[in-house]
């Protein structure tokens, strides 16, 4: 006989994301809805990703696997209850270029300071979580930890303020930022190992930035000890390394390529050698604001390198 509990459906308006989660696993639906509740709808949403979690396989009242569908396709099948999370936020991140094609999206964080829109581009190790964090605490707005979403049409950066990503390495920056109350459970996410998630809006009540155009375009790497440096990079390159970066290159809207070349028109491009995290987050706010709030920003020339 299956006791399984029926599934229930929760909404969440996660800026321009809207996601429902369908699940009869209490204890994922609790723990989703606490790291997530400022967003709940309460009435459905339309068009919203649709992921279903359940039970996938049991073995004498043991759940031995779990099944991840994302709009009626199958997606994973995690075998512990701590990897859920995690799975749940791929499978709604991998249906984004599917469902929003009015979107470009891109492998980086994205942040909005004083209407400027900022996009830190990298691959997985290079620090934008960290600097999301930092910068959040700092009065920065949070537009995502993990992606930027630049609506081909506007040009503009998007919100999708899914909760911020922090590897185990990252706690100490959490406790210098007085941030560990806000940290939730340990999940299992692949090869980062364990992580947890931090709800922006806990960090602070106005943390989600609005649509911005954008600004600046930086590429950071994170280096212990070293000082914070930016050098100037040139257009091509940038929309290039961008390039290599985007999930959706040939299936937005838009030419991708079209995009990126005006989104770096209008933007100043740097590489940033990051370090020491107040000296750096003093560095881009320097950058951002043409060096009002402190000295001038280090910015080496493109001849010296």
């Amino acid at each position: 006989m299956n006791h399984e509990p029926p599934p229930e459906t929760s909404f969440y308006q996660l800026g321009v994301v809207r996601a429902a989660i369908n699940t009869p696993i209490r204890r994922f639906r609790d723990e989703y809805r606490a790291l997530y509740y400022p967003f709940e709808s309460v009435a459905p949403l339309p068009n919203a990703v649709t992921v279903d979690v359940r039970p996938a396989r049991r073995l004498l009242g043991r759940c031995l696997r779990y099944r991840i569908d994302v709009n009626g396709r199958f997606r994973f099948s995690p075998t512990k209850f701590h990897e859920l999370l995690p799975y749940v936020e791929w499978a709604v991140n991998w249906e984004l270029p599917r469902v929003m094609p009015e979107y470009l999206q891109l492998h980086a964080s994205s942040m909005e300071f004083e209407g400027a829109g900022v996009i830190f581009a990298g691959d997985s190790g290079s620090g934008k979580s960290t600097l999301a964090t930092a910068l959040l605490a700092r009065g920065w707005r949070y537009l995502c930890d993990e992606f930027a979403l630049i609506h081909t049409a506007s040009l503009q950066l998007h919100p999708f303020p899914r909760a911020i990503c922090m590897k185990r390495s990252g706690d100490h920056i959490l406790e210098r930022l007085g941030l560990t109350t806000h940290r939730g459970p340990r999940y299992l996410k692949g090869v980062k190992g364990y992580v947890s998630f931090v709800n922006p809006l806990q960090v602070r009540p106005d943390a989600i930035g609005c649509p911005a155009p954008v600004r600046f375009v930086i590429f950071p790497s994170y280096s212990c000890g070293a000082e914070p440096t930016l050098v100037p990079v040139g257009r091509a390159e940038a929309a290039l390394d961008l390039h290599r970066v985007c999930f959706n290159l040939f299936s937005c809207q838009r030419p991708g390529t079209d995009v990126l070349a005006e989104v770096v028109r209008g933007a100043s491009c740097y590489r940033l050698q990051s370090g020491e995290i107040d000296q750096t987050c003093a560095l881009l706010e320097d950058l951002v604001t043409g060096g009002t709030r402190s000295a001038v920003p280090r910015v080496r020339s493109l001849v010296a390198c």
